[in-house]
């Protein structure tokens, strides 16, 4: 990639719920930072970007200068010329099997890298078998999953096999997470729920879904990883309750992608959990999780679910996204002699929007300035692609995560 494109990031998307807060924290940058970094919003709305720049401004008037681009997801020129000037580009529309597919085929054309927020599975793997080849073939690294989804679950296994490697020199033979998550639901979640959930998606979603290893390459997959839990169980280990969680699907596909490129073990497998102080608390976010799916799935219920569900654009309140959290304990077993290890990741607010929005932007400041020095390209993970610059920032920045040997 040239080192001398006019900008080193784009926010795409930038008038969207999470793109604002992706704005405005990355303003709040230490202003010595921006004089070597130079970055721009887009969207296809002048005029919202527009708004977007003017409330910038006004807490921080060194951005007069911002460039504001306007591409529509649907004109390819549009979008060429945006990622033809930049080096890395964020984005934060979604839904993106809706409007996300132009935007990263024109990132590998022009060789810019590029990260996302999606949990469309679907479409993940029908981004990898498209394009990512000729990624490779061009240099160029893409990193979907970037927020809640899935990177902080990426990080927790990562962290436990290499804690493992390091100190006893072991491949990894499991790692298993249990989450405890207070937060709020944006209106751009709901619509990439009704995307995936729309007729001429569900076929693919459901094909991807019987692979508990559908985004590891074919070369790599070993059969071992079981579908992920729809029941609560007792985990005699924990002495705990568990149930299943809305994201793990997603989320363990992901870190088992990462286990693919990082080695974590021959026979790794993992898995993910919602916590539960009860077996009946357990069965209610069962039940919980059965419903929603009955609302964005059955035809009759949808309508319903649309009229009632928050609208794109709109979030959770200031307060939620303050005092929001999600608390990810993590625990491992190495593969020869079987020494464990437990550990927590602990993210200090709202974890799906407030500190997603931090989770993307450190990713993109990673490929903008330190893509190139790992030498790996394609699609990857956030933890097979990104630099460990990039979690260093997030440890200043809201997440802490500790790890140890139990015995």
């Amino acid at each position: 990639m040239s080192s001398r494109r006019a900008l080193d990031l784009v926010l795409y998307g930038a008038t969207g719920f999470t793109g604002k807060l992706a704005c405005e924290y990355l303003a709040k940058k230490d202003a010595t930072f921006f004089e070597s970094f130079h970055w721009a919003i887009a969207g296809r709305d002048q005029k919202k970007l527009e708004s977007v720049k003017s409330s910038l401004t006004s807490s921080y008037p060194y951005l007069n200068n911002l460039e504001v681009l306007v591409a529509d997801s649907s004109d390819m020129d549009a979008l060429d010329s945006l990622t033809a000037k930049c080096k890395a580009v964020i984005s934060f529309a979604g839904p993106y099997s809706k409007f996300g597919t132009n935007l990263v085929e024109s990132c590998v054309k022009n060789n810019t890298h590029y990260a996302d927020l999606t949990g469309e599975l679907f479409w993940v793997s029908e981004m990898i078998d498209r394009f990512d080849e000729l990624a490779k073939q061009n240099r160029t690294k893409l990193i979907p999953c970037c927020g809640f989804d899935c990177l902080p679950s990426d990080w927790c296994a990562f962290t436990a096999a290499k804690l493992f490697r390091e100190q006893l020199d072991e491949e990894t033979k499991n790692v298993k997470t249990v989450v405890a998550i207070k937060g709020g639901v944006s209106g751009g979640t709901v619509a990439s729920g009704f995307e995936m959930a729309d007729p001429k998606n569900i076929a693919k979603t459901m094909k991807i879904m019987r692979d508990p290893q559908s985004l590891v390459p074919d070369e790599k997959k070993t059969g071992l990883d079981v579908r992920d839990s729809d029941d609560v169980i007792w985990d005699p280990d924990l002495q705990q309750y568990l149930a299943p969680f809305v994201m793990a699907p997603l989320n363990s596909r992901v870190v088992r992608r990462s286990n693919a490129f990082n080695n974590y073990g021959a026979q790794f497998t993992y898995s993910e959990y919602l916590g539960c102080s009860s077996w009946m608390r357990g069965k209610a976010n069962a039940w919980t999780l059965t419903i929603i799916n009955q609302f964005l799935f059955n035809p009759w219920l949808k309508p319903v679910a649309k009229r009632f569900a928050p609208k794109p654009g709109t979030g959770p309140s200031e307060d939620i996204l303050l005092n929001g959290f999600a608390r990810l304990k993590f625990y491992g077993e190495s593969a020869k002699t079987g020494r464990k290890a437990s550990g927590q990741l602990v993210i200090n607010g709202d974890p799906g929007y407030f500190m997603t929005a931090r989770m993307l932007v450190e990713a993109g400041v990673d490929l903008a300035r330190h893509s190139d020095e790992m030498g790996v390209y394609g699609f990857r993970t956030p933890c097979s692609g990104l630099s460990e610059k990039c979690f260093e920032a997030l440890l200043q920045n809201g997440f802490d995560i500790t790890v140890e040997l139990t015995e």
